[in-house]
């Protein structure tokens, strides 16, 4: 029996790093974006390059087994080099790797290139490869034994594989987490049906959350998406504070501090698992807001998804270090 077993996807990340980057914003009267610019036609040199592990089913897999808890991951990986890497990297976080290997040469393991921009935000250029072919019948029911998943975004055939995973879950008294993500919370909530009314705590940014229930203020988020089916809802927003709702309709204000920020990428998905560590370990959803700042924030501070997830211990010593306030509300 697993304490988690997290869905999701796989990847290798390459971080590439130029000053040859520009940034320019365009404003609307409704909006204002900022884009990453190249030069057309030139040659870049490349200041530096790193390649790490990431993806949402492995991130969050090794932040729950470094936590503590016993962690297995269901995912696709191609019968490559990069594939065997993603393997061999579970194993020495001590997580059983519950999917299949596609064997498919068509269908890589799945990778991405991070280009940084000079106000340190990053663009995501996502191959999902094999990630996308995870099919329900691969899956040994008789294996994944479980008292949580962690289910993150998947797209394409294996999108209909997490549906059917949470209709198991529900039928198993199997609870969920479910983390979503930008490219599926753009499909809207009715696509998200299934496993949104089988889900227990959802985690999600702002613009996520806007995108399934319409803009409005951080409590008026958290309610309209329990109306989906979550009984506890976890609104983030970058720097800005965290919102949530738990089962008994107390609202929650975590605010986060300040870390000067190498590398966003998997933050996100440290966040979302450390908080069901938390409630997992002590059912205390104010305690379990500290545990996810501070994994997410310690990921911020490095370049890697999962360079510097930490043990529980450590997250505990950073957790009495720092003074973060969360304030308690009953709903009205």
């Amino acid at each position: 029996m697993y304490d988690v077993i997290t869905i999701g996807s796989n990847t290798v990340d390459v971080f590439v790093y130029t000053d040859r980057s520009q940034s320019i914003f365009i404003k609307t009267k409704s909006d204002e974006e900022s884009f990453i610019c190249y030069p057309v036609g030139a040659k870049l040199l490349i200041n530096d390059l790193h390649f790490f592990s990431g993806g949402g089913g492995t991130n969050s897999a090794v932040a729950l087994s470094r936590l503590g808890l016993k962690t297995a991951y269901i995912g696709k990986v191609g019968n490559d080099q990069n594939g065997l890497r993603i393997l061999d990297e579970l194993k020495k976080e001590k997580i059983d790797f519950l999917g299949p290997i596609c064997h498919d040469t068509r269908k890589k393991t799945g990778y991405s290139v991070i280009l940084d921009s000079l106000e340190k935000k990053r663009t995501v250029l996502s191959y999902k490869g094999a990630n996308n072919y995870l099919d329900y019948s691969e899956i040994d029911p008789e294996k994944v034994k479980a008292k949580w998943f962690y289910i993150s975004s998947m797209m394409g055939r294996s999108f209909l594989t997490i549906e059917r995973i949470a209709e198991f879950a529900s039928k198993n008294n199997i609870r969920i987490l479910f983390n979503v993500s930008n490219y599926l919370a753009e499909k809207g909530k009715g696509y998200l049906k299934k496993i949104l009314e089988n889900t227990e705590i959802l985690v999600l940014n702002k613009e996520e959350a806007e995108l399934l229930v319409g803009r409005g203020e951080p409590r008026e988020l958290a309610l309209n998406l329990k109306e989906l089916g979550p009984e506890i809802v976890v609104v983030t927003d970058e720097e800005n504070p965290v919102y949530g709702l738990d089962n008994k309709n107390i609202f929650y204000k975590a605010i986060p501090y300040d870390v000067k920020v190498v590398e966003a990428t998997g933050a996100g998905d440290s966040f979302a698992s450390s908080f069901l560590a938390g409630m997992i370990k002590t059912g205390d959803m104010e305690f379990s807001l500290r545990l996810a700042i501070v994994n997410s924030h310690s990921v911020l501070l490095f370049k890697g998804a999962k360079r510097r997830l930490l043990k529980y211990k450590q997250a505990l010593m950073e957790i009495n270090r720092r003074n973060i306030v969360v304030e308690k509300k009953k709903r009205n």
